[in-house]
């Protein structure tokens, strides 16, 4: 009784799938489906436990992300920036220039018409010379003619110590007229010594002539070069005028000297 008690025990434990086979093959687990847009969006090479900043370097550039716009040079910048600044000042230097050309091309213009106007009104040409006589003691660093006020020739380049050219050459209403002659020099020597001087005299314009009018100035003073020796030295400032009236065929034979 009791042996076939445990003959059916026996019998009855390998249908419970308690004695199941040692070597019976396993089921192999399925791997979870990575989620399609990080397995798209991860870099091959990156790793998989890479944190987010590192995955974001390991990302080729111009993968669509916008990251390459952000590395790209500045086109302002470096040796084409420069260029591009270089470029746009000699624009802008070239249209000044055409400016100033244009500026000088009218006013020469507006001089010739005035002139032209200025003969139809006025029938005495007057022409003013004005000369230096003491350069070689005394340089002229300012000179200047006013006629009735107006400034009709000023120049601080000395010009007048080196010729008695043509300084004013213009028309005016016959009559009565002021001049005004303003020097400022220096002595060579020792440029501590200066002048400023200023002479106004009246000239007369003659109805249907042409006036000549020549200044000379001077300073005959030694005090430039003298006080160095004995401290002592004197200013000999002076200006002669020269004027007279001419025929019109004179007048530019004068001109022309």
């Amino acid at each position: 009784m009791h042996r076939r008690i445990v003959i059916a025990a026996l019998v009855a434990v390998p249908a419970l799938g308690f004695g199941a086979p040692k070597d019976q093959p396993k089921q192999p687990k399925q791997p979870k489906e990575a989620p399609k847009d990080t397995a798209k969006d991860a870099p091959k090479d990156a790793p998989k436990d890479a944190p987010p900043d590192a995955q974001k370097e390991a990302a080729p550039p111009g993968d669509g992300s916008g990251s390459a716009a952000t590395t790209a040079p500045d086109a302002g910048s470096g040796a084409g920036g420069g260029s591009a600044v270089a470029s746009q000042a000699m624009s802008d230097a070239d249209a000044l220039r055409q400016e100033y050309l244009a500026l000088r091309d009218e006013l020469f213009k507006s001089r010739a018409r005035a002139s032209a106007v200025a003969s139809q009104l006025y029938s005495t040409r007057v022409t003013m010379r004005l000369n230096w006589a003491s350069a070689r003691y005394y340089g002229v660093t300012k000179a200047s003619i006013r006629l009735d006020g107006a400034q009709v020739y000023e120049d601080i380049t000395g010009a007048i110590g080196n010729d008695d050219g043509v300084r004013f050459d213009g028309y005016i209403a016959p009559g009565r007229h002021v001049v005004t002659y303003h020097l400022e020099t220096t002595g060579k020597d020792d440029d501590a010594f200066t002048s400023v001087t200023e002479s106004t005299l009246t000239i007369q314009a003659v109805q249907g002539k042409d006036l000549m009018v020549y200044a000379k100035a001077h300073d005959n003073g030694d005090i430039s070069f003298e006080w160095k020796k004995s401290q002592h030295g004197s200013y000999g400032f002076g200006i002669d005028v020269a004027v007279k009236a001419v025929p019109h065929g004179e007048a530019d034979r004068e001109r022309k000297k």
